[in-house]
């Protein structure tokens, strides 16, 4: 017996039969996603030594031993977090996300150590987060196809500067995962 051979008709009849199939058997899975809507900014700035700049929720700006300078402004970070149920039923959800606010312990930037702390959120029932922390955000009697919220984070900026300047980013990644989902 000959082997098998996958000719272009072959190939091209496999191809017209993928594009029509039923739009069914292209299922897509449900999925949660999270959205940088702005990163947290503490603005332009100019330390002599040591000094602390803190961006509240709301974008309120507590300065220690920091000087503003013009240029960019201070303000919170915003993320944008949905779930989306994929084109599984429209029966009513109850969803619970867990979420994971991860930022690195201290960076260098030439002559200039930063360090964010003290994050905070406007999410129900945490305001105070540390790195690492879960929460859990829940979306109740989801019926729509994406269900989503939005939240802010501020947070502490300690810098101690020995010479120079710097641009400083600190990245606030997050990490999220569907708890659960009941149906009503």
């Amino acid at each position: 017996m000959p082997p098998f051979r996958l000719t272009r008709s072959a190939l091209a009849g496999g191809l017209a039969l993928a594009l029509f199939a039923p739009a069914a058997a292209l299922a897509k899975p449900q999925e949660v996603r999270v959205r940088s809507q702005g990163e947290l900014s503490f603005g332009t700035f100019m330390v002599t030594g040591q000094g602390s700049r803190t961006v509240s929720i709301t974008g309120a700006v507590l300065d220690t031993a920091i000087f503003p300078l013009d240029g960019s402004q201070p303000r919170p970070a915003r993320f944008l977090v949905e779930y989306d149920r994929g084109n599984e039923s429209k029966q009513t959800l109850d969803v619970t996300i867990e979420l994971v606010m991860t930022v690195p312990g201290s960076l260098r930037f030439g002559g200039v150590d930063a360090r964010l702390s003290a994050l905070e959120t406007d999410l129900p029932g945490y305001p105070r987060v540390a790195s690492g922390e879960a929460v859990t955000i829940r979306f109740a009697n989801c019926r729509e196809r994406v269900c989503a919220t939005s939240f802010a984070v501020g947070g502490r900026l300690d810098v101690t500067r020995s010479f120079g300047g710097a641009l400083v980013n600190i990245p606030i990644a997050i990490d999220a995962r569907i708890v659960s989902r009941e149906r009503l």
